[in-house]
C-alpha cells in the first residue's frame, strides 16, 4: 500500500490529484492537517454548512453547495460545484480540499463530474479517485445520470483550451 494512502486512511484526507484531495467534513481538528498539507481553498459540497472556526483557519477561500445525498444532484447546484472547484484551481499555487460529510459520495462525485469536463473519461476519473481513496463512490447512480454528464461534457467544452494535465495530474503513483 501506497505511504500516501495509509496517511490519508488515517486522516480522511485523500490527494486525488496534485491539486486537489477529497475526503471528510473539515471540522476544525481536521484544519491544522489540511494547512500542514498546503491546503489553500476548501469547497464543502455538503447539505451542512461550514463551521465558523473552518471559515476563520486562514484558508484563501470557503465555499459552501448544498447538495442532499442520495437523490439526484440538481443540475445547477453541481454545475456550480464544478465551476467552483475549477475557478479555485485556477488560482496560482492553489491547493482544494474538496468534502462532504463521509466523503464518499458526493465529494468524489462532484470531482468525477469535474474530471470528466476537463476531457477525462468517466471510467479512467473514477479508477484516478477510488484507487486513492478507496470508499469513495465516484459517479454514484442516485446523484448522476446520463443528462448530468451531458451537461458537465457541453461545459467543460465551452472552457476551450486549457492546460487540463495540470489540473488533472495525479496525486501519485
Amino acid at each position: 500500500m501506497h505511504p500516501k494512502l495509509i496517511d490519508a486512511l488515517q486522516q480522511g484526507v485523500f490527494p486525488i490529484t496534485t491539486r486537489v484531495s477529497i475526503g471528510r467534513f473539515a471540522a476544525p481538528d481536521r484544519c491544522a492537517y489540511l494547512h500542514e498539507q498546503g491546503i489553500t481553498h476548501i469547497l464543502n459540497v455538503s447539505d451542512a454548512e461550514s463551521l465558523s472556526q473552518v471559515r476563520d483557519f486562514g484558508f484563501s477561500r470557503v465555499e459552501d453547495i448544498a447538495i442532499s445525498d442520495n437523490t439526484r444532484m440538481p443540475t445547477d447546484q453541481a454545475l456550480l460545484a464544478v465551476q467552483t472547484l475549477h475557478s479555485m484551481l485556477n488560482v496560482d499555487d492553489s491547493q482544494v480540499y474538496l468534502h462532504c460529510i463521509a466523503g464518499q459520495n458526493r465529494c468524489p462525485t462532484v470531482l468525477w463530474l469535474y474530471l470528466i469536463a476537463m476531457g477525462m473519461g468517466k471510467a479512467s476519473a473514477k479508477q484516478m479517485i477510488t484507487s486513492r481513496c478507496p470508499d469513495a463512490q465516484p459517479g454514484h447512480n442516485t446523484l448522476v445520470d446520463a443528462a448530468l454528464v451531458a451537461e458537465v461534457n457541453e461545459w467543460g467544452r465551452k472552457l476551450g483550451y486549457i492546460d487540463r494535465a495540470s489540473l488533472t495530474e495525479p496525486a501519485y503513483e
